[in-house]
């Protein structure tokens, strides 16, 4: 069998402002989970391998030998001075890295040594219940488990519930740091024991359900399923449940993490601003995570920080090059990190925007 085409695994997120985590592993492209809520592309388990695409180990080496042995970082590489500052590589962003083909490509466990052998921090998102004997240090890395319940049809090809909690008591028992996130929370399937049945987690995230408007089949049959109307959803890029579904969905499960000292965030693009942390994922869950994504400002200058505070904790990201994290239909006329923030700073249609946040005089009630 043909073997399958490789990518290069590190990437800059184009979601930089909104996300903590904005140097993205994947180690592979297309996931066999097959998940009916995903917003990614999925296959079915049979045609899985005739679309997959494997991470280039040899690229990761040579890109972290250039960092961190040879010391040379292009001033102008958001990449790399990202890189120099020690954030954390988030790894399973859009494709699980502990996804059943781990077992026979073992791309994850690859990446995994060769940023062993420099250091490098990871953070795991994956839905898995093993990681197929990787050699995954708890002095280096954590694991942020992606839970919505226990509804076997809407995840065919997951670990049921049961094992994955096993796999997240085993973790603990062996000294990882282990965040739960509750993606995507949907109605009348997330409830708030599966927030109590993974107790022990040291960070939840919150992040409602998102489905793609092109995708019509895939919408009307998720929204049958589960109950919900068009006129229920709103248009941010992709369609997001209307923030007050959101907001009355989510007040038990914020209730009961303030009443418990639990460490929590909100992932939806318009709620950064709740939660007890300076970055969604949870930056209590890794070594080091960005300073410039809007819930770290929010929590450091409050609702109006401006740009001035934005650049303040810039720092040397300012002059780096992003337009090459956009299609060229977005990128705006901006070349610099600089330039994409002092674009959208103030635009009230851009989740880059403080202005498109809700404001605390906006929730239905009091959190």
């Amino acid at each position: 069998m043909t073997e399958p085409k490789t990518f290069i695994p590190l990437n800059v997120s184009s979601k930089f402002a909104i996300c903590g985590m904005p140097i993205r592993m994947d180690t592979y492209k297309n996931c066999s989970f097959g998940c009916k809520y995903c917003f990614a592309n999925y296959r079915k388990v049979m045609e899985f391998d005739k679309e997959l695409r494997v991470a280039d180990t040899g690229w990761l080496e040579r890109k972290l030998a250039k960092v961190f042995t040879k010391k040379s970082v292009s001033e102008s590489n958001f990449l790399e001075v990202l890189m120099r500052q020690d954030i954390t590589f988030h790894c399973g962003g859009m494709s699980d890295p502990f996804q059943p083909c781990e077992q026979k490509y073992k791309a994850t466990a690859k990446c995994i040594d060769i940023c062993n052998r420099y250091g490098r921090t990871i953070l795991f998102s994956t839905k898995s219940d093993t990681v197929y004997g990787a050699d995954i240090r708890p002095d280096l890395h954590t694991f942020q488990l992606s839970v919505t319940g226990a509804d076997k049809d809407l995840e065919p090809n997951v670990p049921d519930i049961e094992k994955r909690l096993s796999f997240f008591k085993m973790l603990l028992k062996e000294g990882f740091r282990v965040g739960v996130r509750i993606q995507p929370f949907i109605p009348a399937v997330t409830q708030l024991d599966i927030v109590k049945a993974f107790r022990g987690g040291e960070h939840f995230t919150l992040e409602g359900l998102k489905l793609v408007p092109q995708n019509k089949e895939h919408r009307e049959v998720l929204m049958k399923k589960l109950g919900l109307k068009a006129s229920d959803f709103t248009q941010m890029g992709l369609l997001n449940l209307k923030p007050e579904i959101r907001q009355r969905l989510y007040k038990p499960f914020i209730e009961y993490f303030e009443a418990s000292g639990i460490s929590y965030s909100i992932a939806d693009n318009d709620m950064h601003n709740l939660g007890n942390n300076l970055c969604c994922c949870g930056d209590k869950l890794v070594k080091k995570a960005s300073c410039f994504n809007n819930t770290a400002l929010f929590k450091k200058y409050g609702m109006d920080y401006s740009a001035k505070d934005v650049f303040a904790e810039l720092g040397e990201c300012a002059e780096c090059r992003c337009n090459n994290l956009f299609a060229s239909n977005r990128q705006e006329g901006c070349k610099t990190v600089r330039e994409f923030y002092e674009n959208r700073l103030l635009r009230e249609d851009s989740p880059f925007s403080k202005k498109f946040t809700f404001r605390d005089d906006q929730l239905m009630f009091d959190f």
